[in-house]
């Protein structure tokens, strides 16, 4: 089968992702406490993570200063750029998630807010594939993703994130299709370059699954032992109707 979805191209918006997004502290309060309840306190250190959709490598880092050994996967050449130097003792690898061929040695897959750009089924049941390949017997996959079941009825039509500092900006206005549970990104930029300001403009899109979709296609690749949490289970905002998956090959 042909992948010819488009990605977001990153390349333009990598200095104000690394900037402005996954900040340490974000990082550290947030995401690290979910992974340990979730998966790393069943993992001894020096184990092998393969975080899928890195961006500029911060939470590699995070484990690596945990004592495992992390590996970055991501499509962006600019975002790994920012990776190797956020994270400079861990492996980062440039692939396209929906591509990717890794050998089974990987204890455990992590992926937070990525599959939010996979478009159809058939894509997203490639990246499970992929990651069923990649994981060790008995290995864990934990990973966020947005669910129409939750969101749909919810969804405002219209909304944005900004994010800025003193050198960038970064602002995302989101368009909701309701009938084809898509989201259209507007993505503007500006970045301060030897006192000029330079800008950026792309479109992103972004598809939310129902939950029967997910566990199908995870199903599909030979995932067991599948259990799935709305943020709230964890006492955070479940605005975004983003649900976490824990699965085991």
């Amino acid at each position: 089968m042909s992948l010819l979805s488009p990605i977001p191209n990153y390349e333009p918006f990598a200095r104000m992702q690394n900037e402005l997004k996954s900040t340490d502290e974000e990082i550290e309060q947030e995401i690290i406490p979910l992974l340990e309840h979730l998966v790393l306190q069943h993992l001894p250190k020096g184990a092998r993570i393969l975080d899928l959709g890195c961006g500029s490598g911060k939470l590699v880092q995070q484990l690596h200063l945990r004592g495992y050994q992390a590996t970055g996967l991501d499509a962006s050449q600019e975002l790994l750029r920012y990776a190797r130097i956020n994270s400079p003792e861990s492996e980062f690898i440039l692939s396209d998630i929906r591509k990717f061929e890794l050998s089974p040695t990987f204890d455990a897959v992590l992926s937070h807010i990525v599959l939010l750009f996979i478009l159809n089924a058939e894509e997203l049941t490639s990246v499970f594939r992929n990651v069923y390949t990649a994981l060790r017997d008995n290995g864990l996959f934990v990973f966020t993703i947005p669910i129409t079941d939750w969101f749909h009825e919810i969804a405002p039509p219209t909304f944005n994130h900004v994010s800025i500092n003193d050198e960038s900006a970064l602002i995302e206005i989101f368009h909701y299709k309701p009938e084809e549970r898509t989201w259209e990104i507007q993505v503007t930029g500006f970045e301060l370059i030897e006192n000029i300001w330079k800008r950026s403009d792309a479109t992103w899109l972004r598809r939310d699954f129902f939950l029967t979709e997910v566990q199908s296609a995870l199903e599909k690749v030979g995932f067991t032992d599948i259990s799935h949490y709305n943020f709230k289970d964890f006492g955070a905002d479940d605005s975004d109707g983003m649900a976490c998956f824990v699965c085991r090959k």
